[in-house]
């Protein structure tokens, strides 16, 4: 998104200093003009790069204020997260099967759409690295 309106800015300048080299003035106001451009290019592309940062920084608090909550639900919710898809998986593809077979019915089955999986897998990978992480550094929860 950031190398887009970065981007975005080197796009609009290049014309404009194009512009300015077919302009009938002298070539130092074209030199003055055209870091005048410069100046106000940098400036856009700081602040673009600032914005980053702090979008950057409220997320990280976010997650720190998570981590060192007092209750243990708030901690304990992407495991819960976990355990809801496993028993989405489990009732999909072990119960609903059973009971098709010993019932001699049709195979009945929840159809998970791909949101779940992109879902389900996104915690699943973020909360398996942050165990492992913690495991590593010998944090017991």
């Amino acid at each position: 998104m950031f190398e887009g309106i970065l981007g975005l800015v080197g796009t609009i300048i290049s014309p404009i200093t194009n512009l300015i080299d077919n302009l009938s003035t002298s070539d130092e106001e074209k030199l003055k003009l055209k870091n005048e451009l410069l100046q106000i290019e940098n400036a856009a592309k700081l602040n673009a790069l600032e914005y980053e940062k702090t979008v950057v920084d409220a997320k990280a608090k976010v997650m720190v204020a998570e981590l060192e909550q007092k209750d243990n639900y708030v901690k304990r919710a992407r495991p819960t997260i976990l355990y809801g898809g496993l028993f989405a998986l489990f009732t999909n593809y072990i119960i609903l099967p059973w009971i098709a077979h010993f019932t001699g019915g049709s195979l009945p089955s929840i159809d998970l759409p791909s949101e779940f999986w992109y879902a389900w897998g996104g915690v699943a990978s973020v909360y398996s690295f942050r165990r492992t992480d913690e495991k590593i550094k010998g944090v017991q929860s």
